[in-house]
């Protein structure tokens, strides 16, 4: 994290950018993590990408149709970040 702070801020914001991508990418491949899919949205939301967000929500919403409390937990963490 020291690295990343010592970065100018394009570079800051890339490389945060990366890791919001890498993130996706990982949950594309294994979908089964549901504080994986919060932490998307919530990324998301935080570099304004409101639409990415939303299909985060619904992503993560799909991956767990059959485990509601994890389904009701994603939902609501989306609720509180105004997705």
């Amino acid at each position: 994290m020291q690295e990343a702070a010592a970065l100018p801020p394009g570079q800051q914001e890339a490389m945060i950018a990366n890791m919001v991508d890498g993130l996706d990418k990982r949950l594309q491949a294994d979908p089964n993590d549901a504080n994986g899919w919060i932490m998307l949205i919530r990324s998301r939301m935080q570099l304004g990408q409101t639409v990415q967000a939303k299909q985060a929500l619904d992503r993560g919403l799909k991956a767990f149709k059959n485990d509601g409390a994890e389904a009701k937990r994603i939902r609501e963490a989306a609720a509180t970040l105004g997705v």
